[in-house]
């Protein structure tokens, strides 16, 4: 069983335009509107790709409405928990005579202690998930340890904690620890509050990370350069697929969900961490805020998997 947790789920408005002008009333296509947030664009992946997940995440508003209404089209399971605030929404503008894609980001609504407390609570019901997997930005009012208390409860319930987040919100997660953290390279620095300038620095920075802290395993996301993985003792890269990119909107929550979804059926981390980049890299293929296709995944995985076992043997 998989939970995705979202505390600061979004409205994601796409659409495109033919220049972007200062101070010009721009005429823009019909938007499309897709619910996101990291956790919720996770289990909408692994839904794709055929996995049983559940999205628990803080609906309020006319907003929340829509957004129940499009996961629902989708077919996700979902819980929340109410709130006041509206969901937020964020804007994504392609200008088509240049291909350059332009995203704006809002900070979501306030929540009080006892609406954060209550997602919190929520967690109680699912001690027996296999993975908790909490990932996005906190909304103002919700302490910049949040995930360390998530944290928390994960090692109390011994469940696995997959965390993707950023900035002052990875506050507290090293002492409280997790099974698997996925940040990329300027996520790194506010994990550890050190720059890795180049990968042998990186890779250093990781063993140095996972040697003093209850953190199982770190997957560090280089983009189209790949990923590192990190255990104890031992770091790997990993390449990513080649494609023609078109949106990096949600590859990194596909790259979790494809790495989650893996490891859910069995497979062994290098696998996982090959999965996940096929899924990233099928995703950056998709226009907008268009999450990935499950027939591109197959496709790029298996080139992958061909591409490391050579290499191993050579």
């Amino acid at each position: 069983m998989i939970l995705t947790l979202t505390i600061n789920p979004a409205l994601d408005l796409y659409s495109r335009v033919e220049k972007v002008f200062p101070g010009e009333k721009l005429r823009c296509e019909k938007a499309k509107i897709d619910p996101g947030g990291g956790g919720v664009n996770v289990s909408r992946v692994i839904h794709r790709l055929g996995g049983e997940t559940t999205a628990l995440y803080t609906r309020g508003g006319y907003t929340g409405e829509i957004f129940k209404d499009l996961l629902e089209k989708e077919e996700v399971k979902q819980d929340t928990v109410e709130i006041a605030g509206s969901i937020r929404q964020n804007i994504a503008v392609t200008e088509t005579s240049t291909g350059e894609l332009y995203r704006f980001g809002f900070p979501g609504p306030s929540l009080t202690e006892i609406e954060y407390q209550d997602v919190l609570t929520k967690l109680n019901l699912y001690k027996k998930a296999d993975f908790w997997v909490a990932s996005g930005s906190l909304p103002p009012g919700v302490p910049e340890d949040f995930y360390a208390r998530v944290a928390e409860k994960a090692r109390k319930d011994d469940v696995k904690l997959v965390l993707d987040t950023s900035g002052k919100a990875y506050s507290g997660i090293l002492r409280e620890g997790a099974y698997l953290l996925k940040p990329n390279m300027n996520e790194l620095e506010d994990l550890v509050g050190e720059k890795a300038e180049d990968e042998q620095q990186q890779k250093e920075l990781l063993l140095q990370v996972l040697e003093k802290y209850p953190i199982e395993v770190i997957v560090l996301s280089l983009g189209s350069k790949g990923a590192l993985l990190a255990t104890k003792g031992k770091v790997r890269h990993f390449p990513a697929p080649a494609v023609v990119p078109i949106s990096s909107i949600g590859a990194g929550d596909s790259m979790v969900a494809g790495m989650v979804f893996s490891l859910s059926r069995g497979d062994e981390l290098e696998k996982a961490i090959l999965y996940g980049l096929a899924c990233g890299s099928a995703t950056i293929k998709s226009p907008g805020t268009e999450l990935l296709k499950q027939e591109d995944v197959e496709p790029l995985f298996n080139k992958l998997l061909n591409e490391v076992q050579l290499n191993d043997l050579t």
